[in-house]
């Protein structure tokens, strides 16, 4: 299968699941499975794997947490991010599609779309997945730089160095800011160009932002 048929089949895929949640699709209602009291041990793991910048690793351990539980949407989260980590968006956008089935899309879920649609190289898709996903939570800096990094994509310079700019000027933190000033190279770069078919970068993720607090917390076994 060619690169590019490939990016059509994800940009398909997702519009299918999206299309399924929308009109509130009963296949993707998943029954109730009892928490497994080894899965915050198991993710615990994988969030250090995920540190280090291990992404194989870290594949391995979420997948031992989905094992223990195939129902629990966490475990599939971390296991979607961290195969979009190890350059495996198709493989990513398996596990996204299997969350939708245990509950709705959070921002994390949103954000993780919007770089399946970055890498398909559909950048209005990507920057309508971020701006989702800042609809849930507004304080995530992963959907404030992915907005900012489709409007590069779509080479609409003007709205992603003015959303860039509210953006430094709202970030206090350090690491946070030293990311933008290299965005803001990256949009330069860009807008210097003529094509550019791979993504700007992303941000560095937090494992602790996988447990979205867009999502209602999963209740314990008899709640």
């Amino acid at each position: 299968m060619s690169l590019r048929v490939r990016k059509v089949d994800m940009v398909l895929r997702i519009a299918a699941t999206l299309l399924a949640i929308s009109t509130a699709n009963p296949v993707f209602a998943a029954p109730a499975t009892a928490a497994s009291p080894e899965i915050p041990t198991i993710l615990k793991r994988g969030y250090e794997q995920l540190r280090k910048a291990d992404y194989r690793g870290a594949i391995l351990t979420f997948r031992e947490a989905v094992k223990q539980n195939n129902n629990d949407p966490l475990a599939r989260r971390c296991l979607a991010y961290a195969l979009l980590c190890a350059g495996s968006p198709e493989d990513a956008l398996d596990q996204l599609i299997l969350l939708t089935r245990l509950s709705p899309p959070g921002a994390v879920d949103w954000c993780t779309f919007g770089e399946v649609y970055l890498i398909a190289g559909s950048y209005g898709q990507a920057e309508e997945a971020f701006n989702d996903a800042l609809k849930l939570n507004p304080e995530l800096f992963w959907a404030s730089c992915g907005i900012i990094r489709a409007k590069a994509m779509q080479r609409d310079f003007k709205a992603a160095y003015r959303s860039l700019a509210e953006l430094i000027a709202d970030t206090p933190d350090e690491k946070k800011r030293a990311y933008l000033y290299k965005l803001r190279i990256a949009v330069r770069k860009l807008e210097l160009t003529p094509v550019q078919v791979k993504p700007i970068e992303r941000p560095e993720i937090s494992p602790d932002t996988l447990q979205d607090p867009s999502q209602p917390p999963q209740e314990p076994p008899g709640a």
